[in-house]
C-alpha cells in the first residue's frame, strides 16, 4: 500500500521537477562568463598642465581594441594621435605646440557590472581603467611677439635618453625626430547602448608623461631642454583629454 501512494506521489511531482530544472537552464548566467571583443572610436580636445599652461586646445583622436574577459574586467590596446598646446606670457613669452602619438595597454573595470545585480547588463556603463604606455611627440616653443622658434625639443644633435632611467647619457645616432618616453595613463569612460551592438559615449583621461619637456619647456628657465635638460626639479609633464567616441561590439550573444 505505502508503496502505491509513493510511486502516486512521485509521479505527481516529476512535472514540477522537470519544470524547475528547465528555469535553471533559461536563467543560467553563462553568457556572463563569455568574452567578447570591442572596437571603439573616438575624438576630443586636448588640455596640458605645465610650465606653459594657459590653454590652447587641439585636437586629439584614437582608436582601441578591447577584449573582455566577462562583463567586469577587460583589456585594451589603444592607440591614438594629436596635439598638446599651450602659453603663458609671465617670464616666458611663449607659446607650443607639439605633435605626438601614443600607443597604451590599459586594464578596464566596469563599475556598473560589477554591483549589477541582474542577469543582463544595464544599457548605461561607467568603467574606469589605467596602464602604461609609451608617447612619441615633437615639441616647439615660439615667442608670442614674432612666432621666433625659441625652443625646441628635438634637433640634427638628439639622441635617444633612456627609455626607463631619469638620469643617464643619450646613445644611439644622433638627429632623433621624435622624443619617445613612458607615461601613465587613466581614466573614465561613460558609454550608452543604442543598439543591441552599438554605444555611444565620453571618455576623460589623464597622462603623467616621464618628462618635462612635453611643452619644449623644462623648469623655469629659458635653456632648450634636448637630452639631459630634459628633466628639472619641478613636476613632470601632464596633459588630458576629453573625447566623443564610439564603441562596436563583436559576438553572437550582443544583448550579454
Amino acid at each position: 500500500m505505502c508503496r502505491r501512494w509513493l510511486l502516486v506521489i512521485m509521479v505527481l511531482l516529476m512535472p514540477c521537477s522537470i519544470t524547475v530544472g528547465q528555469q535553471k537552464v533559461a536563467h543560467s548566467p553563462k553568457e556572463n562568463r563569455q568574452g567578447h571583443w570591442q572596437v571603439s572610436a573616438r575624438a576630443g580636445l586636448t588640455q596640458f598642465f605645465g610650465e606653459l599652461n594657459s590653454q590652447d586646445m587641439q585636437a586629439n583622436a584614437g582608436i582601441g581594441v578591447a577584449y573582455w574577459f566577462n562583463r567586469r574586467i577587460g583589456l585594451i590596446l589603444d592607440y591614438g594621435v594629436g596635439k598638446i598646446g599651450g602659453e603663458r606670457i609671465p617670464f616666458f613669452n611663449s607659446y607650443f605646440t607639439t605633435s605626438m602619438n601614443e600607443i597604451d595597454l590599459l586594464v578596464s573595470w566596469n563599475i556598473t557590472e560589477q554591483f549589477n545585480r541582474a542577469k543582463t547588463p544595464v544599457p548605461f556603463n561607467i568603467k574606469t581603467y589605467a596602464g602604461l604606455g609609451i608617447i612619441n611627440f615633437n615639441a616647439k616653443a615660439y615667442d608670442i611677439g614674432t612666432n621666433d622658434l625659441l625652443r625646441f625639443s628635438n634637433s640634427p644633435l638628439s639622441k635617444r635618453n633612456q627609455l626607463f632611467l631619469k638620469w643617464g647619457n643619450p646613445h644611439g645616432p644622433s638627429g632623433i625626430k621624435n622624443t619617445r618616453e613612458r607615461v601613465i595613463p587613466i581614466g573614465v569612460a561613460l558609454d550608452f547602448r543604442v543598439l543591441p551592438r552599438l554605444a555611444v559615449g565620453l571618455d576623460y583621461r589623464f597622462c603623467f608623461v616621464r618628462t618635462d619637456k612635453l611643452d619644449a619647456t623644462s623648469g623655469y628657465r629659458l635653456i632648450n631642454p634636448e637630452e639631459h635638460t630634459t628633466y628639472s626639479d619641478t613636476p613632470n609633464d601632464r596633459y588630458s583629454f576629453l573625447a566623443f567616441s564610439l564603441v562596436h561590439r563583436f559576438g553572437k550573444n550582443v544583448q550579454h
